[in-house]
């Protein structure tokens, strides 16, 4: 006669039940107890928090100034106003190291000829609309005076001291414009003369423009960079021939590397003052951003222990210098994620490899309205950022982020804030980790 196994099999599930019940019971009356209870019931609920600040979190904190850098802005800013009792004043730098000097002969099967004269000479720039066109009589209030200045030095590229100076010189030639003409394509006319001295002697020239008004004034013309460069525009003559010609801005370097970006630039002649030794700034003219690489323990990021929370906290000045009555929220501080290796040791290289978290698919790092003239606790969310950290692996990019503002290079308003030199271990950047650790189950 066939026996039933069904009850059987039920007998033994009910006293593997009991058996798991049993031991689980066991382990939540004392969960560190034994040396079976580890592994049987891992400590997996337990939120454990640490604070980490100095060289436990950080392994570098800097101010990256001047950015984005000489010749790669997208736009050239000019402003010429006063902002919380400071003075800000910008210029475009325009450099046309290779003219047209010959023309085409009526003869088609002649030589080009030189030219010999220059007529009807000017400097075209174009004037950008801002993003937010209600800010149009806010960044220009009144007339505006466009001054242009011979700025040809016998410096290296880089010698914008040299530039700066020629500024102190009359200018070469201007125009005023009514404020409601400030937009579009401006032509500023120049002495043909010296233009045409400059065509025939083989001479580059190299122009900077600045502005005046009676009142705020802050106007944005496009760049090489930008894809809207100055236009250098003149009717040459040659013994035959008559042509309207047209130069975009250009250069020539003798850098190593060549310079092929400095066709034209941005020059600060007025701005912000260095932040004080030991404060970090984001922002101003010219433009800052905070560099700060992390030297959170591996074992944190790299173990399979789950980060819940990572808060970067950092204590702002109130920034009383450039206070506006703009109460528009135009500055927010937003943070960079570095995408360079580990092997680029230059900091302003790396600090300029910077990916949006959201490109990245990184969420809860916002854009951040932090006003910069309020001194406050700032709290900044980084767990998503240190788990893209740990999934990437410490050999592939850097453990390091930048502050930036979103006015960088074009407002002089900026977050400062306390560095690891603060004078209080209160106002230190600190990192607050909230993690559950490793489990110990130890299945294979």
């Amino acid at each position: 006669m066939l026996v039933s196994r069904k009850p059987r099999r039920a007998l033994l599930l009910l006293g593997a039940l009991v058996t798991v019940v049993t031991v689980m019971g066991a382990c939540q009356e004392n969960l560190a107890g034994g040396a079976a209870c580890p592994s049987l019931c891992p400590d997996t609920l337990t939120v454990k928090d640490v604070v980490l600040s100095g060289t436990d979190a950080f392994d570098t904190m800097t101010n990256v100034i001047g950015v984005p850098p000489l010749g790669t802005e997208q736009q050239l800013l000019v402003a010429n106003y006063t902002q919380g009792g400071l003075p800000v004043q910008t210029a475009a730098i325009l450099r046309f190291d290779s003219l047209i000097r010959i023309l085409p002969d009526t003869d088609t099967l002649a030589a080009p000829k030189p030219i010999t004269r220059v007529d009807s000479a000017g400097l075209k720039i174009s004037v950008l609309s801002p993003p937010d066109s209600t800010r149009d009589t806010i960044l220009v209030q009144d007339t505006v005076t466009f001054l242009v200045y011979d700025v040809d030095v016998n410096a290296a590229d880089l010698d914008t001291a040299a530039v700066h100076a020629q500024f102190n010189t009359a200018p070469i030639a201007s125009r005023v414009v009514p404020r409601d003409s400030v937009k579009g394509s401006i032509t500023i006319p120049l002495d043909s003369g010296w233009v045409g001295e400059h065509v025939r002697d083989g001479k580059r020239i190299r122009l900077g423009v600045r502005i005046t008004s009676p009142r705020f004034a802050q106007i944005n013309i496009g760049s090489a960079n930008g894809g809207l460069p100055a236009t250098l525009e003149y009717f040459g003559f040659s013994d035959t021939s008559k042509a309207f010609t047209q130069r975009n801005v250009n250069t020539h370097t003798t850098g190593t590397p060549p310079f092929s970006s400095l066709a034209d630039y941005d020059l600060v002649l007025q701005g912000t003052p260095p932040p004080d030794s030991g404060i970090l700034a984001a922002g101003g003219i010219p433009g800052s951003r905070v560099y700060m690489r992390f030297g959170v323990p591996s074992a944190l990021i790299d173990s399979s222990a789950t980060i819940v929370r990572a808060n970067l906290i950092l204590h702002q000045l109130a920034n009383v210098d450039f206070g506006t009555a703009d109460t528009t929220d135009s500055v927010l501080l937003q943070v960079g994620n570095v995408q360079a290796s580990p092997s680029v040791t230059n900091i302003p290289a790396a600090a300029l490899l910077v990916t949006a978290p959201t490109s990245l698919g990184i969420a809860g790092v916002p854009t951040l309205n932090f006003r910069p003239n309020v001194a406050r606790a700032d709290t900044i969310p980084l767990v998503g950022v240190f788990g893209l950290w740990r999934r990437v692996g410490p050999t592939i990019v850097q453990r390091a982020i930048v502050l930036e503002s979103t006015g960088e290079g074009n407002e002089p308003r900026r977050y400062l804030f306390y560095s690891s030199n603060a004078p209080a271990d209160s106002l230190k950047p600190r990192i607050e980790i909230s993690y559950i650790p490793r489990s110990g189950f130890g299945l294979p």
